[in-house]
Order: structure tokens, then C-alpha cells, then sequence
């Protein structure tokens, strides 16, 4: 029933990127990001919530590296609700289970946003989300772009 309740807004890459909300009075705005020399400019729903679990790692032949933020911040809550369907506990549950069965490791994670666009910058595998006021537009450094989520 969640699904048949959530509305899923999606904007095109360089203008406002991603935006998903549930039927709700609070709305996350999560804007998935990358650098701008990434070779990556859009993917499925399904893609990104498989790249977060750990399943894929190739986009179009290109690999791509997923970035967390740090527990308990805004930002992941918002992605962790809104993207993954999931919360803290389920999202850290799902990883302690993959890396005691030796199916791989969680996301490195960055504490702020500073470090987030820096690391983004630095790597143009690496993909990472930011959570924004609703209606408003990210702030990106140059060197950074948004990712179009369809």
C-alpha cells in the first residue's frame, strides 16, 4: 500500500535532479549527485536503490561508487526513507548480514557535505545524495552535477 502512496517527482539532470516524497505533510527533497566528469547522467529507481544494496556496480559499463552520509543526518534519513524504502535499523541490519556472509562491505561514508563534493570531485566513479529544503535548488560546487533518477 506505501507504494500505491508515494508519489515520485523526478527532474532532469542539471536543473533540480531528484525529488521523492511520501503522501505526506513533510516532504525530503533528495538530490542524487556526481562529478562532472562522470560518464554517468541518469538511472533507473531500481538501479540506485541495487548500487546502495550493494548488487551492482556498473552502470553502462562504467563502474560506479556509492557514498553515505553519515548515520542519524538528515540527508540519510531522507534517502534511507524515501529511496530505500527502509530505515536506520533495516538498511544497517541488511549490511551487518552481507558483510558476516562475505557479500561485501557498506558504503563508505562522509560526514558533511564539504567532504561529500570533495570526495565527489575528486572521483568521477563515485555517486553520491544530498537531502534539500522541498523546492528548493541544491547549492553544488563546480566540478559537481545532478544525476537524473527516472
Amino acid at each position: 500500500m506505501r507504494r500505491a502512496l508515494a508519489q515520485i517527482t523526478l527532474f532532469v539532470a542539471g536543473s533540480l535532479g531528484l525529488m521523492l516524497g511520501a503522501a505526506s505533510a513533510v516532504r525530503a527533497q533528495v538530490m542524487v549527485i556526481a562529478s562532472a566528469a562522470s560518464p554517468i547522467s541518469e538511472m533507473q529507481l531500481r538501479e540506485l536503490r541495487n548500487l546502495y544494496k550493494g548488487r551492482l556496480s556498473r552502470l553502462n559499463g562504467n563502474p560506479v561508487i556509492p557514498l553515505n552520509t553519515r548515520p542519524g543526518s538528515i540527508d540519510r534519513r531522507a534517502f534511507l526513507n524515501q529511496v530505500m524504502e527502509q530505515n536506520e535499523l533495516d538498511y544497517t541490519g541488511y549490511w551487518h548480514v552481507r558483510r558476516y556472509s562475505g557479500q561485501g562491505a557498506p558504503p563508505q561514508e562522509v560526514e558533511t557535505h564539504e567532504e561529500l563534493f570533495e570526495r565527489l570531485k575528486a572521483n568521477s566513479d563515485l555517486v553520491g545524495y544530498i537531502w534539500t529544503e522541498p523546492g528548493q535548488k541544491p547549492n553544488l560546487p563546480d566540478g559537481l552535477k545532478l544525476i537524473r533518477v527516472r
